[in-house]
Protein backbone atom coordinates (compact mmCIF):
# COMPACT_ATOMS: atom_id res chain seq x y z
CA UNK A 1 0.00 0.00 0.00
CA UNK A 2 2.64 2.57 0.92
CA UNK A 3 4.26 2.09 -2.58
CA UNK A 4 1.34 2.62 -4.45
CA UNK A 5 0.70 6.16 -2.28
CA UNK A 6 4.38 6.64 -3.35
CA UNK A 7 4.13 5.68 -7.21
CA UNK A 8 0.97 7.63 -7.27
CA UNK A 9 2.79 10.77 -5.77
CA UNK A 10 5.52 10.11 -8.11
CA UNK A 11 2.98 10.55 -11.30
CA UNK A 12 1.35 13.54 -9.59
CA UNK A 13 4.90 15.65 -9.73
CA UNK A 14 5.60 14.58 -13.10
CA UNK A 15 2.31 15.61 -14.75
CA UNK A 16 2.48 19.24 -12.69
CA UNK A 17 6.30 19.48 -13.92
CA UNK A 18 4.89 18.88 -17.65
CA UNK A 19 1.96 21.45 -17.13
CA UNK A 20 3.90 24.29 -16.00
CA UNK A 21 6.55 23.60 -18.69
CA UNK A 22 3.67 23.43 -21.83
CA UNK A 23 1.97 26.61 -20.21
CA UNK A 24 5.34 28.63 -21.52
CA UNK A 25 4.38 28.41 -25.53
CA UNK A 26 0.52 29.62 -24.17
CA UNK A 27 2.22 32.19 -22.55
CA UNK A 28 4.37 33.69 -25.26
CA UNK A 29 1.44 34.16 -27.54
CA UNK A 30 -1.44 35.48 -24.98
CA UNK A 31 1.13 38.15 -24.20
CA UNK A 32 2.43 38.91 -27.50
CA UNK A 33 -1.40 39.56 -28.49
CA UNK A 34 -2.11 42.07 -25.10
CA UNK A 35 1.19 43.40 -25.61
CA UNK A 36 1.19 44.46 -29.24
CA UNK A 37 -0.23 47.93 -28.74
CA UNK A 38 2.72 49.63 -26.44
CA UNK A 39 4.95 52.13 -27.75
CA UNK A 40 8.85 51.60 -28.18
CA UNK A 41 9.09 52.90 -24.49
CA UNK A 42 6.76 50.93 -22.84
CA UNK A 43 8.06 47.69 -24.23
CA UNK A 44 11.61 48.12 -23.30
CA UNK A 45 9.34 48.75 -19.23
CA UNK A 46 7.56 45.75 -19.29
CA UNK A 47 10.63 43.30 -20.31
CA UNK A 48 12.97 45.10 -17.89
CA UNK A 49 10.17 44.44 -15.26
CA UNK A 50 9.24 41.03 -16.11
CA UNK A 51 12.97 40.15 -15.82
CA UNK A 52 13.37 41.47 -12.31
CA UNK A 53 9.70 39.51 -11.60
CA UNK A 54 11.26 36.38 -12.78
CA UNK A 55 14.64 37.10 -10.67
CA UNK A 56 11.89 37.27 -7.56
CA UNK A 57 10.85 34.65 -8.59
CA UNK A 58 14.17 32.56 -8.05
CA UNK A 59 15.06 34.22 -5.09
CA UNK A 60 12.08 33.37 -3.66
CA UNK A 61 11.96 29.85 -4.33
CA UNK A 62 15.01 29.77 -2.08
CA UNK A 63 13.72 31.44 0.63
CA UNK A 64 10.67 28.94 0.46
CA UNK A 65 10.01 26.62 3.21
CA UNK A 66 11.63 22.84 2.74
CA UNK A 67 7.95 21.17 3.32
CA UNK A 68 6.06 22.94 1.13
CA UNK A 69 9.51 23.91 -1.65
CA UNK A 70 8.10 21.58 -4.14
CA UNK A 71 4.36 23.30 -4.77
CA UNK A 72 6.18 26.77 -4.13
CA UNK A 73 9.22 26.65 -6.11
CA UNK A 74 6.50 24.99 -8.78
CA UNK A 75 4.49 27.81 -8.68
CA UNK A 76 7.26 30.67 -8.99
CA UNK A 77 8.67 28.47 -12.22
CA UNK A 78 5.54 29.30 -13.62
CA UNK A 79 5.58 32.67 -12.80
CA UNK A 80 9.09 33.08 -14.06
CA UNK A 81 7.76 31.67 -17.42
CA UNK A 82 5.25 34.08 -17.79
CA UNK A 83 7.59 36.72 -17.15
CA UNK A 84 10.03 35.08 -20.02
CA UNK A 85 6.96 35.17 -22.10
CA UNK A 86 5.97 38.71 -21.89
CA UNK A 87 9.30 39.62 -22.52
CA UNK A 88 9.55 37.86 -25.33
CA UNK A 89 6.39 39.55 -26.57
CA UNK A 90 7.76 42.99 -26.25
CA UNK A 91 11.10 41.75 -28.16
CA UNK A 92 8.89 41.20 -30.82
CA UNK A 93 6.64 44.16 -30.99
CA UNK A 94 10.00 46.06 -30.75
CA UNK A 95 11.71 43.81 -33.57
CA UNK A 96 8.47 45.49 -35.63
CA UNK A 97 9.17 48.75 -34.90
CA UNK A 98 12.59 48.61 -35.62
CA UNK A 99 12.29 47.03 -39.59
CA UNK A 100 9.21 49.68 -40.15
CA UNK A 101 11.74 52.68 -38.98
CA UNK A 102 14.55 51.18 -41.79
CA UNK A 103 12.23 50.76 -44.09
CA UNK A 104 10.78 54.66 -43.36
CA UNK A 105 14.41 55.73 -43.68
CA UNK A 106 15.44 53.95 -46.63
CA UNK A 107 12.97 55.92 -48.69
CA UNK A 108 13.77 59.30 -47.23
CA UNK A 109 17.10 58.66 -47.96
CA UNK A 110 15.97 58.01 -51.68
CA UNK A 111 14.26 61.08 -51.33
CA UNK A 112 16.88 63.12 -50.12
CA UNK A 113 19.24 62.09 -53.02
CA UNK A 114 16.03 62.40 -55.62
CA UNK A 115 16.27 66.09 -54.39
CA UNK A 116 19.69 66.89 -54.84
CA UNK A 117 19.91 65.94 -58.04
CA UNK A 118 17.07 68.32 -58.36
CA UNK A 119 18.85 71.21 -57.25
CA UNK A 120 22.19 70.09 -59.16
CA UNK A 121 19.97 71.00 -62.43
CA UNK A 122 18.29 74.20 -60.82
CA UNK A 123 21.51 75.11 -60.15
CA UNK A 124 23.16 74.82 -63.39
CA UNK A 125 19.82 76.39 -65.20
CA UNK A 126 20.31 79.33 -62.97
CA UNK A 127 24.02 79.40 -64.09
CA UNK A 128 22.92 79.22 -67.54
CA UNK A 129 20.28 81.56 -67.35
CA UNK A 130 22.45 84.28 -65.30
CA UNK A 131 25.58 83.67 -68.04
CA UNK A 132 22.92 84.47 -70.74
CA UNK A 133 21.51 87.54 -69.26
CA UNK A 134 24.88 89.24 -68.39
CA UNK A 135 25.84 88.61 -72.32
CA UNK A 136 22.77 89.84 -73.22
CA UNK A 137 23.00 92.86 -71.46
CA UNK A 138 26.64 93.87 -72.83
CA UNK A 139 25.61 93.78 -76.21
CA UNK A 140 22.85 96.54 -75.35
CA UNK A 141 25.79 98.91 -75.03
CA UNK A 142 27.40 97.75 -78.31
CA UNK A 143 24.30 97.53 -80.24
CA UNK A 144 22.77 100.95 -80.25
CA UNK A 145 20.73 100.46 -83.52
CA UNK A 146 19.18 97.11 -82.21
CA UNK A 147 18.57 98.79 -78.58
CA UNK A 148 14.79 98.05 -78.18
CA UNK A 149 15.21 94.28 -79.27
CA UNK A 150 18.29 94.33 -77.02
CA UNK A 151 16.46 96.05 -74.04
CA UNK A 152 13.68 93.33 -74.73
CA UNK A 153 15.50 90.29 -74.63
CA UNK A 154 17.70 91.59 -71.57
CA UNK A 155 14.42 92.45 -70.00
CA UNK A 156 13.13 88.07 -70.80
CA UNK A 157 16.54 86.84 -69.58
CA UNK A 158 16.08 88.87 -66.54
CA UNK A 159 12.67 87.60 -66.28
CA UNK A 160 13.63 83.98 -66.63
CA UNK A 161 16.39 84.00 -64.68
CA UNK A 162 14.96 85.69 -61.52
CA UNK A 163 12.02 82.63 -62.28
CA UNK A 164 15.06 80.76 -62.17
CA UNK A 165 16.12 81.69 -59.02
CA UNK A 166 13.07 81.49 -57.72
CA UNK A 167 12.93 77.95 -58.57
CA UNK A 168 16.02 77.58 -56.99
CA UNK A 169 15.33 78.62 -53.73
CA UNK A 170 12.22 76.73 -53.43
CA UNK A 171 13.98 73.62 -54.72
CA UNK A 172 16.79 74.43 -52.01
CA UNK A 173 13.72 74.61 -49.37
CA UNK A 174 12.63 71.09 -50.15
CA UNK A 175 16.16 69.76 -49.72
CA UNK A 176 16.09 71.09 -46.30
CA UNK A 177 13.25 69.93 -45.63
CA UNK A 178 13.73 66.38 -46.67
CA UNK A 179 17.33 66.42 -45.65
CA UNK A 180 15.40 67.17 -42.16
CA UNK A 181 12.83 64.89 -41.99
CA UNK A 182 16.11 62.04 -42.83
CA UNK A 183 18.07 62.81 -40.25
CA UNK A 184 14.60 63.04 -37.61
CA UNK A 185 14.05 59.62 -38.98
CA UNK A 186 17.77 58.55 -38.77
CA UNK A 187 18.08 60.01 -35.07
CA UNK A 188 14.78 57.87 -33.97
CA UNK A 189 16.05 54.49 -35.85
CA UNK A 190 18.80 55.36 -33.62
CA UNK A 191 16.83 55.46 -30.20
CA UNK A 192 14.74 52.47 -31.57
CA UNK A 193 17.99 50.31 -32.19
CA UNK A 194 19.39 51.35 -28.39
CA UNK A 195 15.93 50.59 -26.81
CA UNK A 196 16.03 47.39 -29.02
CA UNK A 197 19.29 45.81 -27.81
CA UNK A 198 18.27 46.63 -24.25
CA UNK A 199 15.18 45.56 -24.17
CA UNK A 200 16.85 41.77 -25.95
CA UNK A 201 18.86 41.76 -23.15
CA UNK A 202 15.83 42.16 -20.62
CA UNK A 203 14.49 39.36 -22.45
CA UNK A 204 17.49 37.23 -22.48
CA UNK A 205 17.62 37.86 -18.87
CA UNK A 206 14.49 36.83 -18.06
CA UNK A 207 14.57 33.71 -19.93
CA UNK A 208 17.79 32.54 -18.19
CA UNK A 209 15.73 33.07 -14.93
CA UNK A 210 12.88 31.02 -15.97
CA UNK A 211 15.50 28.21 -17.08
CA UNK A 212 16.84 28.22 -13.66
CA UNK A 213 13.42 28.31 -12.04
CA UNK A 214 12.55 24.98 -14.08
CA UNK A 215 15.68 23.91 -13.12
CA UNK A 216 14.78 24.58 -9.75
CA UNK A 217 11.16 22.93 -9.62
CA UNK A 218 12.58 19.82 -11.43
CA UNK A 219 15.13 19.57 -8.71
CA UNK A 220 12.40 20.09 -5.50
CA UNK A 221 10.65 16.83 -7.55
CA UNK A 222 13.30 14.96 -7.29
CA UNK A 223 14.40 15.60 -3.63
CA UNK A 224 10.52 15.02 -3.14
CA UNK A 225 10.56 11.92 -4.69
CA UNK A 226 13.34 10.55 -2.97
CA UNK A 227 11.86 11.09 0.49
CA UNK A 228 8.71 10.02 -0.10
CA UNK A 229 10.80 6.57 -0.66
CA UNK A 230 12.50 6.57 2.42
CA UNK A 231 9.34 7.43 4.15
CA UNK A 232 7.91 4.14 2.23
CA UNK A 233 11.02 2.43 3.30
CA UNK A 234 10.90 3.39 7.21
CA UNK A 235 6.99 2.83 7.93
CA UNK A 236 7.66 -1.32 6.17
CA UNK A 237 10.84 -1.86 7.88
CA UNK A 238 8.85 -1.99 11.51
CA UNK A 239 6.75 -4.45 9.51
CA UNK A 240 9.22 -6.65 8.60
CA UNK A 241 11.44 -6.80 12.10
CA UNK A 242 8.24 -7.49 13.61
CA UNK A 243 7.67 -10.60 11.41
CA UNK A 244 11.48 -11.69 12.09
CA UNK A 245 10.25 -11.54 16.01
CA UNK A 246 7.64 -13.87 15.47
CA UNK A 247 9.50 -16.77 13.43
CA UNK A 248 12.46 -16.60 16.13
CA UNK A 249 9.72 -17.18 18.66
CA UNK A 250 8.23 -19.92 16.99
CA UNK A 251 11.56 -21.56 16.13
CA UNK A 252 12.13 -21.74 20.20
CA UNK A 253 8.58 -22.70 21.19
CA UNK A 254 9.34 -25.67 18.51
CA UNK A 255 12.46 -26.42 20.66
Amino acid sequence: MELRIFCGLFFGVAALISAVVKSEHISVEENAAALSGYNAKGLRSIAQGSAQQAHSAVAQQHAAAQQASFLAKSTLAQTALQAAATAQAALAGKRVLLHTLEEQTSIAHEAFKGELIQLRLAKQAAATANAAAVKIASHVSLLTSALNSAQEASFRAQETSSHTMSELASQEAMVETAKAKYQAVQEELSHVRIDFEATKAAAENASEAAIEAQNNAAKAGVQASIGLHEAAVAVEKPDIEENSNLLDGGHDLHH
